[in-house]
């Protein structure tokens, strides 16, 4: 991106001065704070030190307390619970926090989560299954708010349904016995931000209050706030309010886990010893956690974050790292493929590719894989028989829904929001789509403001260093609604220029008398000679390998100084 495109975000530089000084603290990391609109002294302090006492009071969130009064008394009943979660991280893990504590706590629990084969949502078959074992009592995670069909065949026979769930609400005309979803158009809880895990740590601590007052032992909530932190971060859930404190603690949570199979899946990512990161979390453990459900079985997930048992747990772990590794040659054969059809069909305005022998677990991810290389909407489609089911992904200012909605008539179902959706289409309508797409997908890439690279702060090399980094830190977990911090510095001297890997950039900059290691991911197309002045748009982060940690700028554009 030419370095015109580049824009340092507005802030009030004085304010953020003061806020450095009153609170001992870099100027540029304040500036970062003030330009996100946290400007307030006891507001600054408060983000800097996230505490669970500053979590929303959840008394005002619809139908909690129907499910706190059937949940008790299916304990004082000794009822059997089944629980039952989607199959993606954020469905697994809230089913395993669930059904785990209400174990712990003394219930008499089944718990199951949705195979990819089944397909979305809560099923007839599904609850049946949970029936036919006993179930008086179903608990349901990351799904029910539209599987109206199963929750009313359960409650026809005579087992109430609660749901945990945080999908959109459309029109309230739910057969169950208490939909606990922050969407609810009658909802008063303010926060409508958690994901299931979130939502459901609320409902177990709640539940928690409840055991306690009858006199009965209940574990900590707390324990559970790993999972927390896995889910919110996996599901790409908003980083603020609520959600940034529970994965801040959650995240310190991860570091002592108790979970045999979280340790051991920990260590195959070489994160035993330290705290994970949002990254570490968004990168390396959450596909992991993720590829069994994505090829089908997401049971092997939930043994490794439920399991206490250690044998089985560990070896769970060791398989979802497996699973993971096929998954990723299957992507990576899918994405060859896709790639050479998306490179036939020039500057369409919109991507579309199809084959029979993809497999719908991925197609996900290679969408997203398209639309960054090709940087337009792309939707991958995995054909079986006469239908394909597909999932797209878009490029930022293009509502892919909204495209979508435009060919309605084209579509057997679709569903999903402006960056990322899905749908079944007949194999018969493909071109017909595919020219449908591409002129819906035109107007908006016409309509689609000037893509520009919005940067917090500008600094000197010599302001980088440990210390600073580890003070910036403080400002995380960083993700989606809470972006890493990107910072600006003007005419550095290149020292050393080199190309790593198959495309990344690796150099020494100078700045006076400070040399710092920067490497740029996919930029070796941008590689400047040394002797050169750049300048540069960049993360500060520390990193860690092999037990080393070692300063460096990840760079995330770089362009030659005005003026050489």
């Amino acid at each position: 991106m030419p370095a015109e495109l580049w824009t340092l975000k507005p802030a009030d530089d004085a304010r953020a001065t003061a806020l450095a000084r009153e609170l001992s603290l870099p100027i540029a990391m304040m500036r970062v704070l003030v330009a996100r609109g946290v400007d307030e002294l006891e507001t600054v302090k408060a983000y800097l030190e996230p505490r669970l006492g500053q979590l929303t009071n959840p008394a005002a969130m619809a139908a909690l307390s129907q499910a706190l009064d059937r949940l008790m008394e299916a304990f004082e009943a000794g009822q059997h619970i089944g629980v039952f979660g989607d199959y993606d991280v954020d469905g697994v893990s809230s089913a395993a926090m669930v059904g785990d504590y209400l174990k712990r706590c003394g219930a008499n629990v089944t718990l199951r989560v949705a195979r990819r084969d089944e397909g979305y949502g809560f099923h007839v078959s599904q609850a049946q299954e949970l029936i036919d074992q006993g179930v008086q009592l179903l608990v349901l995670t990351d799904t029910g708010t539209h599987d109206v069909e199963a929750v009313g065949h359960a409650q026809q026979v005579g087992v109430d349904v609660i749901a945990l769930d945080h999908h959109r609400v459309g029109e309230l005309s739910w057969p169950g016995f208490a939909l606990v979803n922050p969407h609810r158009p009658d909802c008063a809880f303010p926060y409508k931000g958690l994901c299931a895990a979130g939502l459901a740590f609320y409902v177990m601590a709640a539940l928690r209050r409840r055991l306690e007052a009858r006199g009965r032992e209940a574990v900590d909530p707390r324990e559970n706030l790993d999972l927390v932190a896995l889910a919110t971060l996996a599901d790409v859930a908003p980083l603020d309010g609520d959600n940034r404190i529970l994965v801040a603690h959650g995240l310190r949570g991860l570091e002592r886990t108790e979970r045999p199979g979280l340790r051991e899946l920990l260590r195959l990512c070489d994160l035993k010893g330290r705290r994970p990161t949002a990254e570490d979390v968004g990168w390396r453990l959450g596909p992991r956690l993720n590829a069994p459900g994505r090829l089908g079985d997401a049971s092997v997930s939930l043994d490794c974050l439920a399991q206490r048992n250690e044998r089985t747990a560990v070896e769970s772990a060791r398989r979802c790292d497996a699973l993971n590794e096929q998954r990723k040659e299957i992507q990576r054969r899918i994405l060859e493929a896709a790639r050479a059809q998306a490179e036939e069909q020039g500057d369409a305005p919109f991507l579309l590719v199809a084959d029979e022998d993809w497999h719908p677990g991925v197609i996900g991810i290679v969408a997203g894989r398209l639309t960054e290389e090709f940087e337009r909407p792309a939707a991958v489609v995995a054909l079986e028989g006469e239908v394909g089911r597909a999932s797209a992904r878009s490029v930022e200012g293009v509502d892919l829904f909204a495209v979508l909605s435009r060919c309605s008539e084209l579509f057997v179902r679709f569903g999903g929001h402006a960056a990322a959706a899905g749908f079944t289409v007949e194999r018969k309508q493909l071109e017909a789509l595919r020219l449908a797409l591409a002129g819906a997908a035109e107007r908006a890439l016409a309509d689609r403001p000037a893509p520009s690279l919005q940067l917090d702060a500008e600094l000197s090399l010599a302001t980088i260093d440990f210390g600073f980094v580890r003070q910036l830190a403080r400002l995380g977990p960083h993700g989606e609604g809470n972006p890493t911090p990107l910072f600006l510095t003007r005419r550095a001297r290149v020292e050393s220029s080199q190309i790593v890997g198959a495309n990344h950039l690796r150099l020494a900059l100078r700045q006076d008398r400070a040399v710092r290691q920067a490497i740029g991911f996919g930029l070796a197309e941008s590689r400047p000679e040394p002797g050169s002045r750049v300048d540069i748009a960049y993360v500060a982060e520390i990193d860690h390998y092999k037990g080393v940690e070692r300063l460096r700028l990840r760079l995330v554009d770089i362009a030659p100084s005005r003026g050489g």
